[in-house]
């Protein structure tokens, strides 16, 4: 299997394995990562719900209307208003069930909790008009004006006759410590048959939201109404609303109940009331079925029945009247064919709801989006646990094998990114038109894991052979070089190897003077700004570190991995090394008395070479050091330590300026036999870069060639006034104690006397190291 297939399946598995632990991780049930990724799941649904309804006007739907509790209705009688509402008779409520009534709406619900009226007043007067004989025709009517207004019987008359309203039942939990204990039953008195559910068996109705109490008293009022049903919303434990019940299980008698606002699609829709609810759990689906046989709504449900409430808009998106308005008979047309709500929006009331779209929001309006949501048939679904696996691994499965294809995961960081941002894309979008609620956090934080998982891998098992490598070479090898040999599976081994290699050596200049005029620390304090400063430039420049000799450097370019044109790189470096010893001396001076004259004007020495050479790991298996050998290294450390006897800083051998003569600006310097040796060497003076002339050496170099001409011609009285017209144009700087010009006069002085004779090679026989 190759290197690309094999991470790609790598990456796949690493994909596959991801999403398996996230899917199955972090929606066990009691894991504390599951509430955690369920909150993030519940924030990103609020915030895909926001952005839909940003720009979404007030009273902009009319179909379903809120007649509201407002505090236009709670001013004073003498301000326009009907008085405080807990003041309110109930015949009120009769004359606004007369009104609305009269209109033919859909239906009228109260999203309100009657309790029976104190009637004494009422039948007080009624006594009084009844066996009282009054002196005044006003005081008759003002009398009949009274019991008109104060009827306690009207609410539940009116109910009756309309046969458009529907009640709120107060379904509680079974609480002993405050006396709310389990009934068996309903209330006595209440004639509730005509407002269950029916057909629902009992292990589907024990999943819904279960009931022990029915906590309302004027049971008279609900059985005189159409219809009656839950108005409780179940809160998430974040405190927000999401979600409305279809229906209740009421578990004492046995018995299923509709919410409030399912009470009145039943009438609106014609709804079977025995087996018109099919609640089919294994798809998330309650079909609606008509008196026909026909399913007319499928609503997404989730596991305990309860649909997703589908918020059309922020507070008042529905449009409210004020209760107030609403009493007056002129009113009645505009409640044709639509759904009134009865609620309250008033704080003091106490039905303010924190939901999705806004913190606070008037609870009746969360029926209003119920109702308007099951009319439109329009609703808000969420992907089933399945669906989320499946496309859970598939993402991850593809992202593992993207991320695969480089050889390093680090290249492709904005894959996983760019996927979160793609998929979040996606479900807000899915929302915007399908109403489609995707799973974001998870998802994310599968992706996530699954280039994290990939990063590991590759630093664990496939970069293990690379850090081996480092820790064997990095002290003397660049990472480029290091990078190279992994690519060719390389591994470091006791033994050498031929080839053709360039060797480096440098040394300080005069370094045994720096011992004598700086104390330990201060000696180790320059070392280590200079061989670091050196050091860097080495390895950033594809050198190999072979060791430090005290000052000394000694590298070499082409091993252990191979470099394109290693002589170059040789040279550049020998450049850089100058250029960074400049600045270096500059601080020095700049440091003033910090350090003595010899710092400031500090030099060093440069020698290069290319050719064969044995390069390798040597010593043992407990202790190896790569290193090299061979004529070509010496001939480099030769060609350092003669560079003195020519008042020069770079020379560089043959091999190497033929390499890259092209690519820089030379002195041709000398034909040497260096001791040890038989045959003689051509050198160079590396200058400059091509191109980077340093002032002078036009006209310097000029005359120093013209001048060797003459000398290897043997014109040795020519070559003399030539060496010495070249001198004058020499650098001496500081420390430079002489040049290649003024090594050359004494030598033709001494050739003038002895004549080399006509078979000589230019050559001459260095008697120092």
């Amino acid at each position: 299997m190759n290197e690309l297939l094999k991470r790609l399946v790598i990456g796949a598995l690493i994909g596959l394995v991801s999403g398996l632990v996230i899917s199955f991780g972090t929606n066990a049930e009691g894991f504390f990562l599951t509430d955690l990724l369920d909150g993030y799941e519940f924030q990103s649904y609020d915030s895909r719900m926001r952005v839909r309804v940003e720009d979404v006007k007030e009273q902009t739907i009319d179909s379903v209307i809120v007649i509201d509790i407002d505090q236009n209705s709670t001013l004073s009688v003498e301000e326009g208003g009907l008085g405080r509402f807990q003041d309110w008779p109930q015949a009120q409520h009769g004359q606004l069930i007369n009104v609305v009534s009269s209109g033919e709406p859909k239906a009228l619900l109260f999203d309100i909790i009657f309790y029976p009226a104190n009637d004494n007043d009422y039948f007080l007067v009624q006594d009084l008009v009844t066996e009282h004989k009054f002196t005044s025709q006003e005081m008759v009517n003002r009398a009949n004006d009274f019991l008109f207004g104060k009827n306690p019987y009207a609410l539940v008359d009116q109910t009756a006759a309309s046969q458009k309203v529907h009640h709120s039942i107060v379904f509680e939990k079974e609480d002993s410590l405050n006396f709310l204990f389990k009934m068996n039953t309903e209330p006595k008195g209440y004639f509730y048959e005509n407002h269950l559910i029916r057909g629902i068996p009992k292990g589907i109705a024990e999943q819904l939201p279960t009931a022990d109490f029915i906590g309302n008293t004027y049971v008279e009022l609900l059985s005189a109404s159409t219809g009656a049903g839950s108005a409780n919303f179940p809160q998430d434990e974040d405190g927000i609303i999401r979600r409305a019940p279809t229906a209740i299980y009421f578990e004492g008698p046995n018995h299923v109940y509709p919410s409030l606002v399912m009470s009145a699609v039943i009438d609106i829709l014609g709804i079977k009331k025995d087996g018109g609810f099919d609640y089919d759990f294994d798809n998330n689906l309650l079909r609606l079925i008509d008196t026909t046989d026909t399913v007319i709504r499928e609503i997404p449900i989730d596991e305990k029945g309860r649909m997703y409430v589908n918020y059309y808009g922020k507070f008042k998106t529905f449009y409210y009247l004020p209760y107030n308005y609403c009493i007056d008979p002129d009113m009645a047309e505009f409640f044709t064919d639509k759904v009134a709500f009865v609620g309250a929006s008033l704080p003091g009331l106490m039905d303010l709801r924190n939901t999705p779209v806004q913190e606070t929001f008037a609870g009746v309006e969360i029926h209003a989006n119920v109702m308007h949501s099951i009319l439109q048939n329009e609703f808000v679904s969420i992907t089933d646990a399945q669906t989320n696996l499946w496309v859970l691994l598939i993402i991850c499965i593809l992202l593992g094998v993207l991320v695969s294809i480089p050889a390093k995961p680090l290249y492709t960081l904005p894959v996983p990114l760019l996927a979160i941002a793609v998929w979040v894309i996606f479900t807000y979008n899915a929302f915007f038109n399908d109403l489609k609620m995707w799973e974001v956090i998870r998802p994310a934080l599968a992706m996530g894991s699954t280039y994290l998982g990939i990063f590991l891998y590759n630093f664990l098992v496939v970069e293990k052979d690379k850090r081996f490598l480092k820790n064997t070479f990095g002290a003397y090898i660049s990472p480029e070089l290091i990078d190279q040999m992994i690519d060719a599976k390389e591994e470091p081994s006791l033994g050498g190897e031929e080839g053709y290699h360039t060797a480096f050596f440098t040394d300080i200049q005069s370094f045994s003077a720096f011992s004598e005029k700086l104390s330990a620390s201060d000696l180790v304090e320059l070392l280590n700004d200079y061989l670091t400063e050196m050091t860097d430039i080495l390895l950033d420049n594809k050198g190999t570190l072979d060791k430090y000799i005290g000052d000394a450097i000694v590298a070499f370019y082409g091993a252990p991995a191979p470099v394109d044109n290693h002589e170059y790189w040789a040279c550049i470096t020998a450049i850089k090394m100058q250029e960074s010893l400049d600045e270096l001396r500059l601080k020095w001076q700049a440091q003033g008395d910090r350090w003595p004259e010899i710092v400031h004007h500090m030099q060093n020495r440069i020698g290069i070479n290319t050719g064969p050479m044995v390069t390798g790991n040597m010593g043992s298996t407990m202790r190896m050091n790569y290193t090299m050998m061979g004529d070509t290294v010496n001939l480099a450390a030769r060609l350092e330590a003669s560079a003195k006897q020519y008042g020069i800083y770079i020379q560089v051998a043959d091999e190497t300026y033929k390499a890259c003569k092209d690519k820089f600006i030379w002195r041709d310097l000398d034909y040497v036999i260096v001791m040890g040796k038989t045959e003689p060497a051509q050198v160079f003076e590396l200058i400059a870069e091509k191109g980077k002339m340093p002032l002078g050496y036009d006209k310097l170099l000029d005359a120093y060639h013209q001048a060797l001409v003459f000398y290897r011609n043997q014109e040795w009285n020519k070559a003399i006034e030539a060496f010495k017209a070249s001198d004058e144009l020499e650098d001496m700087f500081p420390g430079r104690k002489t040049n290649p010009s003024r090594v050359y006069i004494p030598r033709c002085e001494h050739y003038k006397e002895n004549p080399p004779g006509d078979d000589w090679d230019g050559s001459w026989a260095l008697t120092k190291k």
